[in-house]
């Protein structure tokens, strides 16, 4: 399948660095391919949830993965009706932490009106306030459809599928879009917000997650498309034209180390509803189907 399509906003929808907004009808019509009826989608990091959600809605079993709080606590607040352990601050944002509802608001304005890597202001104001209320609303109106995900994890990513495998649980698809480095090979260190940085906020002592950069990532990439074989019928391999690396070293990489991928779908579109970096005015997204262990 090589399409092109216009971006558009998802259902669910908070800023989150890589949320892949632009992606989600071809993300639809790819997945359904290798889903059966009932069948359970997961991924292994699911960022703003907004694709846990879409399949989740159309029926399928979803397995949510994280270790960023601000995902995390996103998963929570629409797939649960779990509350966090509450810990007092005495700050001005004290009020939002006490649920998960509160706090994928509380993150998702900080981002909306400070963008990432954001500073947290000392006291609150009329901007940040009407934000908190907007995503608080936004949160209500999505979970009155009462969605719920069959397993939410918090997991740096190769514990996450270790654990599947423990725990025999085995699915249709696997979906992995990682923080993959830019395009020159740096870090996209935009990812340290949403995964470290917002932990201190509801002091969290979370495992803080390492970012991948030119010298490691093609070693765990390999190791997470290993691991997650063990417990998928396919293992769906995200990638975009703004990251290292570039398909044609990804493509080698993969082959010389044996792993054969049966399809590759591509999509070209243009920036909108992106993450307003101003980077590239177009991406074309690359979609690797791996056949898992399971298949």
């Amino acid at each position: 399948m090589d399409v092109v399509l216009k971006g558009k906003k998802p259902e669910l929808d908070f800023p989150y660095f890589g949320r892949q907004s632009r992606f989600y009808e071809f993300f639809n019509n790819c997945v359904s391919l290798y889903m059966s009826k009932g069948g359970i989608y997961a991924e292994t990091n699911s960022g703003s949830n907004s694709n846990i959600y879409m399949f989740a809605k159309k029926g399928y079993k979803v397995i949510a993965n994280d270790l960023s709080i601000y995902s995390n606590s996103i998963a929570k607040a629409i797939f649960t009706e779990e509350k966090p352990k509450y810990v007092k601050s005495n700050k001005w944002y004290d009020e939002y932490t006490k649920t998960y509802d509160g706090r994928a608001a509380l993150f998702a304005s900080l981002i909306d009106v400070y963008g990432y890597n954001p500073i947290i202001p000392d006291e609150s104001n009329k901007e940040l306030e009407n934000k908190i209320k907007f995503y608080l609303s936004h949160i209500k109106k999505i979970k009155s459809n009462n969605v719920k995900a069959f397993k939410i994890y918090n997991l740096d990513l190769f514990k996450y599928l270790d654990e599947l495998y423990k725990d025999n649980i085995f699915v249709d698809v696997m979906f992995m879009d990682f923080a993959w480095p830019w395009r020159d090979g740096t870090m996209t260190e935009e990812y340290d917000t949403t995964a470290n940085l917002f932990a201190d906020v509801v002091k969290v002592e979370n495992e803080k997650v390492v970012i991948w950069d030119k010298s490691n990532v093609m070693d765990e990439v390999l190791k997470a498309i290993t691991k997650a074989k063990k417990v998928s019928k396919y293992v769906l391999l995200s990638n975009q034209s703004s990251n290292f690396p570039t398909p044609e070293i990804l493509e080698v990489t993969l082959l010389r180390n044996n792993i054969n991928y049966i399809a590759r779908h591509t999509m070209l579109t243009d920036e909108e509803y992106e993450d307003d970096l101003g980077k590239s005015d177009f991406f074309r997204e690359y979609l690797y189907v791996i056949e898992g262990d399971k298949k």
